[in-house]
């Protein structure tokens, strides 16, 4: 007896985490289609002095690593994927808030003291004022951007067969606010798309598909376990 077809997912977060999120989309049993809408662009930035650092994401991590060689200043990860990068980049003191922007600034208020200089580093377009919150609260915070999210010239073979109106894929993932403004855009602009199902890691990357997904589910955490999990409702639905 033939197996059921796997459904296809297309994966459109940047590299190397498109990889990763294919690699666990075929372990759970779907065929990933892989077509990042955006690509991470370097920025050339001098580090200010700092004793403590914030990451909100895994490329913010990889980004500081090949521009600064200390390893043993505290790191406080937004959750445990940032914190795994970090770790794999050889940071030796890292804690997980395991949740939002809100509750990485609420450990970093618990453990640092007051007057401690942190450095926020990451994507130019981060979403909450991580540092703003942390300044008012009395830790010497600042933002710096190291990267920005290009987007593609153009949709992926596969997407854009889908925006042409055929059914090529069963949903798309979107890992980030950044990836469904593109997502959207290239909805918006198509004539006559086919639906498009979209499983989103929080309300801020769902937000710019509401009214051109056909159906958004949300992950009720953000990270991949949670959006796996959506994704499973939304395929199964």
């Amino acid at each position: 007896m033939s197996q059921p077809p796997r459904p296809r997912i297309l994966v459109t977060r940047s590299e190397p985490g498109a990889s990763e999120t294919a690699a666990r989309l075929h372990a759970a049993g779907y065929d990933a289609v892989l077509e990042p809408l955006f690509a991470i662009v370097p920025i050339e930035v001098v580090l200010p002095d700092f004793d403590a650092l914030a990451f909100t994401s895994a490329n913010g991590v990889r980004r500081f690593a090949v521009l600064a060689p200390r390893r043993h200043t505290p790191v406080f990860c937004v959750g445990a994927r940032t914190a795994q990068a970090a770790r794999e980049a050889g940071f030796v003191d890292v804690t997980s808030a395991d949740g939002d922007v809100r509750a990485l600034g609420d450990m970093i208020l618990a453990k640092l003291p007051a007057g401690a200089r942190l450095l926020h580093a990451g994507n130019e377009d981060s979403r909450g004022d991580l540092a703003g919150r942390l300044v008012s609260d009395g830790i010497a915070a600042q933002f710096v951007a190291l990267f920005r999210a290009e987007p593609v010239p153009a949709p992926g073979p596969a997407l854009a067969r889908q925006l042409a109106g055929e059914r090529v894929f069963a949903a798309a993932l979107v890992h980030s606010p950044r990836g469904g403004e593109i997502l959207a855009g290239m909805i918006s602009a198509a004539a006559n798309p086919a639906a498009v199902d979209v499983a989103a890691i929080s309300p801020a990357a769902a937000a710019p598909l509401t009214g051109l997904a056909r159906r958004v589910a949300i992950a009720e955490a953000p990270n991949e376990e949670s959006l796996f999990s959506a994704l499973a409702n939304l395929v199964s639905g």
